[in-house]
């Protein structure tokens, strides 16, 4: 057989000896030859593989040759008692003896397999998958099928070796190695004593009681007074530690040492019925002979058994050897202000194995925050009315509980239909639930838009009810839904709040505490608490209700609380990790279950119902590998510990300004969810949240971990921003304002000029999950979001931003917006903002047959609760696009149907309010459509970003025309492969669609308007195919002031030029195309505005943006249009235009915008003594036929024009076109004026626009306004005066006015309109009575309407 796989194993490829490895060790045990003289070694090529398959796993191996040694003398035991026992036909131990080499190879790869086994226990690898284990192994025997068998993990000793019990022993021994910290080498002579003098009771007791006698033997050795690490993995032997097993393990220990000394062993299933527990109730069970006094604090240093009630107490102070345990009788409570536990103390209600059945209260008391003491362990802070848990200390609450803690209803239900039903007040539920205890709290969830809908009852006494049927003791109010409607399950979950273990906080009537507090919380809000720590022996809780939990104003005062624990499960040294189960926590004024700088902590089938603040909660962004499964979280309210739990008034309140004295900003704020998951790297499976006044589940990304945590994650290079999601499967989310939302992160540092907002408010953060989730420059890894049903939220089912995000089978209906998808980055510079997302399999319901109940102020429109506003106008929208590379496959779209001339309803539509970028690469396939009025809708909002929406259908299944794109009903799009479709007022077009982004790199530079506030101050007008009505005019994204980037969706094999009307074209420009595909090219223009007086210089970029590569070429001048390619440019003397080839040198991925290498640009640099001097608007020169007034000369149409040529100013370098100008003064006269006059040379029609070029001169600030004249019957009239606006004026630069001609004729009386078929002049006066400083004009024109 071919070995030389095995070494791929091993770390960094390095080969390792095994065999002289194994020589070795066994040379350095002596013992280990007589073993072998039992039972041989299995043969070399079985030790490699284990060995190997250590390496892979991280075992160490010695701890292998250790576990074969141990299977050594279970083996040669056997063969030395086999007289002495007959082994059961269905246990027949396979031994190697007596049979074939296929046998015996079968049987050694089964003990390699036990070996390797009992090797992952003795290293706390309980990761170890033996079904791996098994393929791997077999991979080396392919060539004997007989050899590739199906073993199961844990019944691979159960099976095949016929002492009982082998697995029992084999684990208490090597928990009891671990826990005890013994010296390994008494370890071993204890146990070679007992094997090699078994004669003696080997036959008489079983293995079991072998290990536990070895355990007590090696701890009293060791530490006679260690009883307390006996509790650590007592559970795993429970079966068989009673009383009467006791006495055999004593006779065991006295044989082997001759009696003496003996040692005893408490057994949890028992604890109430141990003798060396000492009762409360008994005076001689204190130090002081005296039963605890009211308002004492105690100190509990030895086993004690609560068995009765006792007084109101000060602080319980648990450690040493002390133990509290509750006797198992029904309604002992313990009222206490603090239980403090720690040093080896323990606080015991039931176990595992013996759940407490009665009963059991502890209430935790004090008066307020100003009168209580702040509770301390070793100087750690643990505040008011807490149950503690520092180093050493345990809690074991368990509970008994019912098959099933929550369900769903099996019908609907209404407080119309219980009242006429025969039997009333009886619910059916999904489940069984004969077994839930009449007189327990219940909650039924919210179905609706309204989470205050969900509301609590009691179970009644009922003879006739069926095994999934209850009686509610009260009527309900409000209608809840029961069953899956349109494919989309609305039905409503019905909880068991009440368990056995109770703990509570005892509150008052009224608030004490601060008047900020008091005043959105007016009730007492001073909650207990339980506060886990680091070092801690053991923490589980399992069926325990929490009530009256949680301070409101205090930080880490939560019902739940691990804090700062590091790792509680196996990886973290924990036999048995720690969890909470089956637990309820409701009217809690601070969170539910908070996992706090801790992993590995499995929360599963909780409630927490009625909470402030975040319910289920991931605190700081450092915690990993922890588990929410099966969890129901219901009404989460805003609260007032961080900005992202308050709501926007709280916000205003705590923090009304922020940094730079601006007000506070609610999107720093109105974060507060039910489920809150600041750390992808955890596990969500099967939860519910219903109904938070912000969020169901928030999945959050900073850039580290926050708080306490910061410095670590920092350190340690923690990054949850780069983190794919571990696991997110079959969650339900509803009742809520938004579902589920993928996005931002927390403010980590203080408030500062650049960034005024406060600590830990709520920032944009994009989620970049990463293969190297320590390396943002590593691969994209995809976080897959798998399964959710989502329904009744006010707003969006679901917002996710981020990269490689995989959404597949969804279930959404009933919200005002389904799903957004949002992009990674943002270009130019975030060029990996092209990692795109996909939806597919997924069903997307407009409206369900759940219509409802009207409750706080949500309307009913057309019959169904409506709460989206805008008067029940507002389109609701299954999908929506937005700025990322979405793939939408095999999706259903259902039941949107549009109220006619009232409300547009539709599949598919896009942001609202878009002023931002797009992807040319959307697309959809596979989508069907049932009851569906409208498949697609564009708003009628003309945004950037609504201007430049677009998607593609690859099948045809949405617009009929398979690989078509959708786009806007307008001109700039319109070509001949297009058609128009009137039901969506979109325009289907068989074109290839691509981006161009323009960036002006020089802002500072750049010699803008005045009036640069104006977003239009600064946009950008691009011209398809040199047809001026073909135009779009972008305003720019909204992330710099003045806007400077501008994204256009063009078609490919199209011509298109960009112009800046309202300034001069920026002195550094940056071209950067997207979505373009390898050789590709574009031929387009920039207008320079000025030709002369100027020098360009083009480069472009060929594996990665400018500045960021040093790949870069200079592209050449060249003397012709037609000569343009992708090494050459060609600036245009008459139009001022720049022509420039684009040629994609790279390829590229579907969902990237540029080539993986880098993105591919152009970047021109324009400088000389023009630059920056004359308005980037070629649009006149370049497309229109116009009417000239002056350009060089006056017009010789105009009766004055030679007269006015006397006041020209030639200068060529100062001029705009050309070489002469027009000056104007402004003087207090009125007749200080330009006059065109001519007799009716102006046509009222077939106009366009009145232009004309302005220089201020030395000034930026005159005034001067445009006359029309005309004659009505022989008597000349004119206009009233068009005033240009004063910042159009600049100094020493030439600026464009383009005025519409319509505006000019909209001044004129109504009734001369009729009467005007032709103007007979245009005036320039001054707009002031005034002198005014000189200013210059060139170039004055009427551009007609082509």
């Amino acid at each position: 057989m071919n070995f030389e796989i095995i070494y791929d194993f091993t770390q960094n490829n390095v080969e390792f000896n095994f065999k002289e490895y194994f020589q070795l060790l066994k040379s350095k045990e002596e013992n280990w030859r007589n073993y072998n003289q039992l039972y041989p070694f299995p043969n070399e090529t079985i030790i490699s593989i284990l060995f190997s398959l250590a390496r892979r796993y991280k075992i160490c191996t010695k701890n292998v040759h250790y576990s074969i040694c141990l299977l050594q003398r279970y083996f040669g035991l056997f063969e030395f008692n086999k007289k002495n026992r007959t082994p059961s036909s269905s246990n027949k131990l396979l031994l190697p003896t007596n049979s074939s080499k296929e046998q015996q190879l079968l049987n050694e790869f089964q003990i390699s397999i036990c070996a390797l086994n009992i090797s992952c226990k003795l290293n706390q690898v309980y990761w170890c998958k033996t079904m791996e284990f098994k393929s791997i192994i077999n991979s080396y025997f392919e060539k004997d099928s007989y050899l590739k068998i199906e073993i199961e993990f844990l019944d691979i000793i159960k099976f095949h070796i016929s002492i009982p019990l082998i697995s029992d022993f084999v684990g208490i021994i090597i928990d009891g190695l671990y826990l005890s910290k013994t010296q390994e080498d008494t370890y071993k002579s204890i146990i070679d004593f007992i094997y090699f003098k078994p004669s003696e009771f080997l036959c008489k007791q079983s293995f079991t009681l072998l290990a536990l006698s070895v355990l007590c033997i090696t701890f009293s050795i060791n530490d006679p007074n260690s009883i307390n690490y006996y509790i650590k993995w007592a559970s795993n032997i429970s079966n068989y530690t009673t009383q009467s097993i006791q006495l055999q393990i004593n006779n065991i220990i006295k044989i082997a040492f001759n009696d003496k000394m003996t040692l005893k062993i408490f057994n949890e299933q028992i604890w109430d019925e141990m003798p060396y527990l000492k009762k409360w109730s008994e005076y001689k069970s204190w130090n002081t002979l005296k039963l605890p006094k009211k308002g004492e604090s105690i100190n509990i240093t030895t086993p004690i058994l609560m068995d009765i009630k006792p007084p109101d107490l000060d602080v319980i102070r648990i450690f040493g050897k002390g133990i509290l345990v509750w006797k198992h009788i029904n309604h002992l409570e313990l009222r206490v202000k603090a239980i403090l536990v720690y040093e080896g103390g323990q606080l015991i209600i039931g176990n595992e194995q013996c759940k407490f059945k009665y009963k059991a209260t502890i209430t935790l008391i004090g008066d307020s925050i100003y009168t209580e003491v702040n509770q301390t362990i070793n100087g750690n802070e643990y505040g008011q009315k807490v149950i503690g848990i520092d180093n050493g200390g345990t809690i074991e609450l368990h509970g008994e509980v019912t098959k099933t803690t929550w369900t769903k209803l099996k019908t609907t239900i209404s407080p119309l239909t219980l009242v006429k039903s025969k039997s009333s007040n009886i619910i059916t539920l999904l489940d069984d639930v004969s077994d839930w205890p009449i007189g327990s709290e219940i909650l039924i969830t919210s179905t609706d838009y309204d989470m205050e809908q969900s509301e609590t009852n009691f179970i009644d006494h009922c003879s006739t009810c069926k095994t999934n049927e209850i009686k509610l003791k009260n009527p309900i109010k409000y209608l809840h839904w029961g069953s899956i409607t349109k494919g989309v399950d609305e039905r409503a979950e019905v909880a068991l709040l009440s368990r056995n273990i109770k703990i509570q906080g005892e509150v008052g009537k009224i608030c004490k505490n601060s008047k900020l507090v008091c005043d959105f919380f007016p009730f007492d809000s001073f909650g207990a608490h339980i506060m886990i720590k680091k070092g801690f022996l053991n923490a589980h809780f399992f069926g325990v209700e929490l009530y009256n939990v949680g301070q409101s104003h205090v930080i880490s005062r939560y019902p739940i609380h691990f804090h700062l624990c590091g790792r509680v499960d196996e990886l973290g040294g924990y036999r048995k990790p720690a969890y909470i189960q089956h637990c309820s926590v409701h009217k809690s004024f601070s969170r539910c279950y908070v996992v706090h700088g801790t992993d590995g902590l499995l929360i599963h089938d909780n409630i927490g119902f009625d909470s402030i603040g975040h319910c289920f909660m991931l605190c700081d962004g450092i915690e990993m590998d922890n588990q929410f499964s099966h969890n129901l979280g219901a009404v989460t309210r805003y609260g007032l510990l961080f900005p992202h739990d308050r709501s926007c008034e709280m916000c205003s309140r705590i923090q009304p300004k922020d940094f730079n004295g601006n007000p506070t900003k609610c999107t720093e704020c109105n974060a507060v969810s039910t489920f809150w998951i600041s750390n992808p790297w955890n596990t969500l499976i099967d939860n519910v949240a219903a109904g938070s006044d912000s969020t169901g589940i928030w999945y959050l990304f900073s850039d580290y971990p926050s708080g306490l945590s910061f410095q670590r994650g920092v350190k340690e290079k923690i990054k949850p921003f780069l983190l794919p999601v571990k696991k997110f499967y079959n969650n339900n989310i509803h009742s809520c304002t938004n579902g589920l939302q993928i996005d931002g992160g927390i403010k980590l540092t203080k408030p500062s000029k650049k960034e005024p907002q406060q600590l830990n408010s709520m920032i944009n953060a994009r989620y970049k999950p990463r293969s190297n989730p320590k390396d943002i420059n590593s691969k994209p890894s995809p976080s897959i979001f798998n399964g959710a049903t989502i329904y009744k939220n006010k707003w969006r089912g679901c917002w996710a931003r981020g990269g490689f995000l995989f959404i597949k089978n969804f279930k959404i209906a009933d919200n005002a917006i389904g799903f957004t998808f949002a992009s990674e980055g943002t270009l130019p510079i975030d060029s990996s903002g092209g990692v795109g997302q996909q939806i597919y399999k997924s069903l997307i319901v407009g409206e369900s047959d759940n219509k409802g109940q009207q409750s706080n102020d949500i309307p009913m429109v057309n019959g169904r609760t409506y709460p989206y506003g805008e008067n029940g106008r507002m389109p609701i929208r299954g999908f929506e696009i937005y700025d990322g590379t979405i793939t939408l496959d095999s999706i259903t779209f259902s039941s949107f149907k549009s109220l006619s001339n009232f409300q547009n309803s539709s599949a598919i539509g896009f942001l609202r309010f878009n002023d931002w970028q797009s992807s040319s690469e959307t697309t959809l396939k596979n989508i069907k459509y049932l009851d569906v009025d409208k498949e697609i809708h564009f708003e009628q909002t003309l945004l950037d970003g609504d201007k430049i929406s677009t998607l593609r259908d690859l099948d045809g299944s949405t617009t009929k025309l398979s690989n078509s794109i959708l786009v806007r009903n307008l001109l700039f799009y319109s070509t001949n492969n297009c058609f128009y479709k009137k039901q969506w007022d979109a325009l289907i077009c068989n074109e290839d669609t691509r981006q161009i982004y323009i960036c002006n790199d020089d802002t500072n530079s750049t010699n803008y308007l005045a009036n640069q506030s104006s977003s239009s101050s600064s946009s950008m007008v691009a011209i398809r195919d040199g047809i001026e009505n073909q135009k779009l005019e972008q305003n720019g994204l909204p992330n710099h002031s003045p806007r400077n980037r501008f994204q256009f969706l063009v078609f490919k094999d199209h011509h298109y030029d960009f112009h800046f009307p309202n300034h001069p074209t920026p002195p550094v420009l940056r071209v950067q195309p997207m979505n373009w595909k390898q050789s590709e090219r574009l031929t387009f223009g920039i207008c320079i505005g000025i030709s002369k007086g100027i020098n360009v210089t083009v480069l472009k970029t060929i594996n990665g943006t400018y500045g960021n590569t040093n790949d870069i070429v200079e592209l050449y001048p060249t003397f012709s249009k037609n000569l343009i390619s992708e090494s050459t440019y060609y600036l245009d003397d008459v139009t001022s235009i720049l022509y420039i080839m684009y040629y994609q040198y790279n390829s590229k991925t579907h969902y990237s915008y540029c080539p993986e290498n880098g993105c591919e640009e152009l970047v021109i640099k324009i400088s000389g003594k023009n630059s920056g001097r004359v308005t980037g608007d070629c649009q006149s020169l370049a497309y229109g036929s116009s009417f000239t007034l002056f350009d060089e000369v006056v017009n010789r149409k105009f009766e004055n024009s030679f007269r006015m040529d006397k006041s020209i100013i030639f200068n060529s370098e100062y001029a705009y076109h050309g070489n002469a100008y027009l000056p104007f003064h402004p003087t207090s006269s009125s007749k200080s004026q330009i006059k065109f006059k001519c007799n009716h040379c102006i046509p009222i029609v077939g106009i366009k626009y009145f232009e004309l070029w302005v220089n201020g001169n030395r000034y930026s600030n005159q005034r001067i306004s445009i006359q029309l004249f005309y004659t009505i019957n022989g008597k000349q009239f004119n206009s009233p005066p068009f005033p240009i606006d004063k910042n159009y004026f600049k100094k020493n630069s030439w600026v464009l006015v383009r005025i519409l001609f319509e505006n000019l004729k909209n001044l004129l009386p109504k009734n001369h309109l009729p009467f005007i078929s032709s103007f007979d002049g245009l005036s320039i006066i001054n707009s002031l009575a005034s002198t005014q400083p000189s200013l210059f004009l060139d170039n004055i024109k009427f551009i007609y309407d082509n």
